[in-house]
């Protein structure tokens, strides 16, 4: 088509600064670009001061279409994951997209929580009240949550991802990040780089 293209795949946290960076020069916004990072970093920087030396959970990440799809080790998902001091269930997993997984195999992880995927088109309801779950420990401890959706899809690899780690580490680790320290971050990263402060962060 003859258009000039920057194409971006930022998969880890690393891949996402040089995004960032790419699209900052691009843009000839190259400090507001430093600013950002240094902005990720630093709340990804108090996050896991926070959670110290919290005992990490097992964590299930289900996708968008069904519980039964799941994020690897080499989606962002991942990352998001062990910034919120939470191990993904689906270490072992190959695929480097969403991968169809059988009922049987999330019973033998065994996950103490599931997380659904900002985007789900099912809810956190319909997963609690599947029988083929309900010998899970994350289902039989009601720990089924769905990440925020209010904004856009924070376990995407976007720059307001690193909420998806802060909303996660206050539900994996409750006592250690309070549900005001996400909304604090939420607040003051929407009104920096938004403009706008969020009527609601779920």
């Amino acid at each position: 088509l003859g258009l000039t293209v920057l194409a971006v795949k930022p998969e880890d946290q690393d891949k996402l600064y040089g995004a960032i960076d790419l699209l900052a020069q691009a843009t000839n916004t190259v400090a507001r670009g430093e600013e950002l990072k240094s902005a990720i970093e630093d709340n990804l920087l108090s996050l896991r001061e926070a959670i110290g030396d919290a005992e990490a959970p097992t964590v299930y990440m289900a996708g968008n279409s069904s519980v039964l799809q799941t994020a690897g080790p080499a989606m962002y998902q991942n990352y998001m994951i062990e910034n919120a001091g939470g191990l993904n269930a689906a270490a072992s997993v190959e695929d480097t997209y969403w991968a169809e997984v059988s009922y049987e195999q999330v019973l033998d992880w065994d996950p103490d929580y599931i997380i659904l995927a900002s985007d789900a088109d099912y809810d956190v309801d319909s997963v609690l009240n599947d029988a083929a779950l309900a010998d899970c420990t994350a289902v039989r401890e009601g720990h089924v949550y769905q990440l925020p959706h209010a904004i856009e899809a924070v376990d995407s690899p976007v720059p307001g991802s690193f909420l998806g780690s802060v909303y996660l580490g206050s539900v994996l680790h409750p006592e250690q990040v309070s549900e005001q320290f996400y909304h604090d971050c939420a607040d003051t990263f929407y009104t920096t780089y938004y403009g706008f402060t969020p009527a609601s962060y779920e």
